[in-house]
C-alpha cells in the first residue's frame, strides 16, 4: 500500500495565501477526492474495541495460520485526535482483523477506520502509521467535498516558512464549513483524500470565511503535488 506523507490541518480564519502561492491546475494530474468527516473520539467506541478484541483473542488461528490474539497488542491507542498507532509491517495485518464481519459488527454502521497517508511520530517517539476512527454517513456522502472547494494553492507559511496549502471555499462550502466546525468544538474532523487521513485537527471554535491552510511534514513538491490533485477532483 502506498501511503502518501502526512500533513496536518492548522484552523486559521481568514488566512489568505502568502505572496509565493500558487494556483495549481495541471492537466495531466490525478484528481484527488478530498473529504471532510466527523471522526469518533476513541472514548466514545472504547467499549466497541474491546469487544472486537475480546472475539478476536477467543479465535484459534486466521487464514495463513496467524495468530489472532494479537489485535490489541498490535494497535497504540491513542487518547488525542487519533484512535491508534501501528507499525508499519502490521498495517495488512491489522486491515485483515478489521475487516472480518464479526470485528465490524461490534462498531457503529457508519465507522470506517483510515489510515494517514504517511508516517507519524507515536507517542513513545517511534514513526507509526495512525489508524483513525472516521464517521461517513451512508453513501459516503461527506458533509464537504471537492465540490465546495473553489481553489488550493501552494504557499509558505508566513510564520516558519514551510510549504503549506491554503485552501478557499465556495459560498455554500464556507457556509457549510461554519456549521461544521460549529457543531464539533472540542472533536476531530478528519480531512481525507482517497479514503486516507490527510489531517485530523481538534476544532478549537466555528470557522467562518471558507478559508483554511493545510500545512505539515512535506517537501514542496509534495505540497504542489497535493494541491493539484485537490484542484484537479473538485
Amino acid at each position: 500500500m502506498k501511503l502518501i506523507p502526512f500533513v496536518f490541518l492548522a484552523f486559521l480564519c481568514s488566512c489568505g495565501p502568502s505572496a509565493e502561492s500558487q494556483n495549481l491546475t495541471p492537466k495531466n494530474v490525478k484528481p484527488g477526492n478530498i473529504q471532510f468527516f466527523e471522526t469518533y473520539p476513541l472514548t466514545e467506541i472504547l467499549d466497541s474495541w474491546k469487544a472486537a478484541c475480546a472475539w478476536v483473542n477467543n479465535q484459534d488461528s486466521l487464514e495463513q495460520g496467524e495468530n489472532p490474539n494479537s489485535l490489541g497488542a498490535l494497535v497504540q491507542l491513542s487518547d488525542a485526535n487519533k484512535f491508534g498507532f501501528v507499525a508499519e509491517n502490521d498495517i495488512f495485518r491489522v486491515d485483515s482483523l478489521l475487516s472480518l464481519s464479526e470485528v465490524k459488527n461490534n462498531f457503529p454502521k457508519e465507522l470506517k477506520f483510515m489510515w494517514s497517508f504517511g508516517l507519524e511520530e507515536s507517542p513513545n517517539g517511534k514513526k507509526m502509521y495512525a489508524l483513525y476512527a472516521v464517521r461517513v454517513p451512508e453513501g459516503n456522502k461527506a458533509p464537504i467535498d471537492g465540490k465546495d472547494i473553489e481553489i488550493a494553492s501552494f504557499a509558505r507559511s508566513q510564520i516558519t516558512n514551510t510549504p503549506i496549502i491554503t485552501i478557499s471555499m465556495t459560498k455554500d462550502g464556507a457556509h457549510d464549513w461554519e456549521v461544521m466546525t460549529r457543531n464539533n468544538v472540542g472533536r476531530p474532523i478528519a480531512i481525507t483524500m482517497d479514503h486516507q487521513v490527510l489531517s485530523c485537527p481538534i476544532v478549537n471554535g466555528a470557522i467562518a470565511g471558507g478559508s483554511t491552510e493545510i500545512s505539515g511534514n512535506f517537501s514542496v513538491k509534495e505540497a504542489e503535488e497535493l494541491a493539484a490533485r485537490i484542484n484537479a477532483g473538485k
